[in-house]
């Protein structure tokens, strides 16, 4: 059996090296956008929406208040007038109201049901940001060495080891015995 080992493609490992650290740079990227956009839509949710429909219920609850207090000042000013019109305000400012207040509960149960079904989802997420993060850099630097150590035995070539003559040979050649 040879000693020797023979290095016939060290440029095949570089490569694989080189695409080895060009997926570990888009795996890193696209996990951290998966987790950003997990994030981004939860403070959509958590900030944006919340104040948008607490704002609207305030808004429409303070709508029917004027709807309600003109209706009544109608009713105190107008009494023989049909207020057919004030009574259709009120009854669409109520509808505006209960919208927003449908809207707020389901708000409540989207942020509820966002958690249950994402965090599950975002900690199976967790291996893969350790093998991205520490296990295939540690593999990458790894490979390098490798491919150093295989470059540095690469040039120094094969050695040889001297051969003991054998006896005939050497009877042959006429040395000692």
């Amino acid at each position: 059996m040879s000693d020797q080992v023979k290095v016939s493609s060290i440029d095949a490992l570089e490569a694989f090296r080189a695409d080895l650290i060009q997926y570990v740079e888009k795996a890193r990227v696209a996990l951290e956008d998966a987790e950003s956009e997990v994030r981004r839509t939860r403070t959509w949710l958590d900030v944006d929406r919340t104040n948008f429909w607490s704002r609207q219920l305030k808004q429409r609850t303070k709508e029917l208040n004027q709807a309600e207090a003109e209706y009544y000042n109608a009713m105190i000013t107008r009494p023989k007038e049909s207020h057919m019109f004030h009574k259709m305000a009120i009854l669409k400012a109520k509808r505006r109201v209960e919208e927003a207040e449908a809207k707020n509960l389901v708000l409540k149960k989207w942020r509820q049901a966002y958690d249950n079904r994402v965090t599950p989802m975002l900690r199976q997420l967790d291996p893969m940001f350790f093998l991205v993060g520490l296990h295939l850099p540690k593999g990458i630097h790894s490979l390098g060495e490798s491919i150093k150590a295989l470059q540095a035995y690469a040039e120094k070539g094969p050695t040889v080891k001297p051969v003991a003559p054998t006896a005939t040979e050497l009877l042959n050649e006429g040395g000692p015995p």
